[in-house]
């Protein structure tokens, strides 16, 4: 079935979301399936010597044998000129990044049956042209020409706007709270999409990761435990990571062994995080006149922690609009990426026989204007003969995937410095 794909680069997770089209509007967005069922994948990736990728918990597997071939935090060091040393091959962080969005689109092609005929990534507001065009560039070398790159905020109201409606001429103001960024950003709903008018994104990490380490230390010093040992602190943390995510849903959780945190002792350790991140966000709400401010909007995977929204409830109670804090804040950008990824001519006729879009990326209408009859007829006779059409069924797309290739050239251009 056709369908397009939205991607949201995490620092820590990738998420990803598939619209199909099927003889009728396109459908809503919907969160795929990454990680042994989970919605989101960890953005790490293992190379291997011949450049085949492992990506996500298969990439972890490895790090305890083979560490010095993991890969973290290259989206974050897209555009710098120091790139990742994986055993004995050198990767700019631009093409780790194209090669975790090739891993997703070849996975959702090999479930879907077929590749998407579209791909909208997100990439955080503060990117420049050039970090852009070093993905783009990237992209084209792995075979995945045609990638549209939107800012994360510019996402989120896209979902945000399918869920809620948003008049023209009304703003937004987003925040993002995720594994290791904040970002806050307002935003102007014009005629053809959102425009990004200011965005702010703090150097500190005042978000998710920033409340696991909290709780590592705050079991430590429950436990007694050896932080010395770094295997042991590493399945600390993992314990910890996953005890933040359940404690947003029940109030009391084990972490390890005889260490028991409720949710009364984990808001403690995450209220000063979470309200200089509500807090920010109030600053930049207030600089927008009152009558034009159509919601306030909380999204990404720490947002999910009830705190959140509550000091958001609270903090910003003199603004007197709508504070919404989306359904699945995991996902939101994912999906709002697939909805940025429709053909907008489609979606506005969806009566449109299925097979033509012409599948370029292009967000606005441009059809041609109609050709109509002057009321005189021209005899030119018959068409000519058509040749036989040949048709060959299509097949599901093979894992193509490697960075065999790039890893050469990158060597190359390293030996002929």
């Amino acid at each position: 079935m056709r369908h397009v794909l939205g991607i949201d680069l995490g620092s820590t997770r990738t998420t990803a979301a598939v619209c199909r089209w099927g003889r009728g509007p396109w459908g809503n967005p919907e969160v795929v399936p990454l990680q042994a069922g989970a919605p989101w994948v960890d953005s790490v990736l293992h190379v291997s010597p011949e450049g085949a990728l492992l990506v996500g918990q298969a990439a972890l597997q490895r790090a305890a044998t083979e560490p010095e071939r993991i890969a973290r935090g290259f989206l974050n060091r897209v555009g710098d000129p120091v790139p990742f040393v994986l055993g004995d091959t050198t990767y700019p962080a631009e093409t780790l990044t194209a090669g975790l969005i090739g891993w997703i689109a070849d996975s959702v092609a090999e479930a879907e049956g077929t590749a998407a005929e579209r791909i909208v990534v997100t990439h955080p507001p503060g990117w420049s042209a050039y970090r852009r065009g070093l993905l783009h560039d990237a992209l084209d070398q792995a075979e995945l020409p045609g990638v549209l790159a939107l800012p994360s905020p510019i996402t989120a109201a896209e979902s945000h706007l399918a869920r809620h409606g948003v008049e023209v001429g009304a703003t937004l103001a987003v925040c993002r709270i995720g594994g290791e960024h904040l970002e806050t950003a307002v935003l102007r709903r014009g005629p053809y999409g959102f425009e990004l008018l200011t965005h702010s994104e703090p150097a500190e990490h005042e978000a998710g990761a920033h409340l696991d380490d909290l709780l590592v230390q705050h079991v430590l010093e429950r436990s007694g435990g050896d932080s010395a040992d770094p295997a042991a602190m590493a399945r600390l943390r993992a314990a910890c990571a996953a005890a933040k995510e359940r404690l947003s849903m029940l109030p009391e959780v084990i972490v390890t062994e005889g260490v028991h945190v409720t949710r009364a002792e984990f808001e403690a350790l995450a209220r000063p995080v979470l309200t200089a991140a509500v807090a920010q966000l109030e600053r930049m709400a207030s600089t927008v006149p009152a009558e034009k401010l159509a919601a306030v909007v909380l999204v990404g995977g720490t947002a999910r922690i009830p705190l959140a929204g509550r000091l958001a409830t609270t903090m910003l109670s003199s603004l007197s609009c709508p504070i919404v804090v989306d359904d699945d804040p995991g996902t939101a950008l994912c999906r709002g990426a697939a909805l940025a990824a429709q053909p907008r001519t489609e979606a506005a006729r969806p009566a449109e026989p299925v097979g033509t879009a012409t599948g370029t990326l292009v967000t606005g209408s441009q059809e041609l204007p109609a050709v109509y009859d002057d009321g005189e007829v021209d005899d030119i006779g018959p068409p000519p003969e058509r040749p036989p059409v040949e048709i060959t069924p299509l097949e599901p797309p093979k894992r193509r995937f490697s960075l065999a290739r790039k890893a050469a050239s990158t060597t190359d251009r390293d030996e002929g410095r």
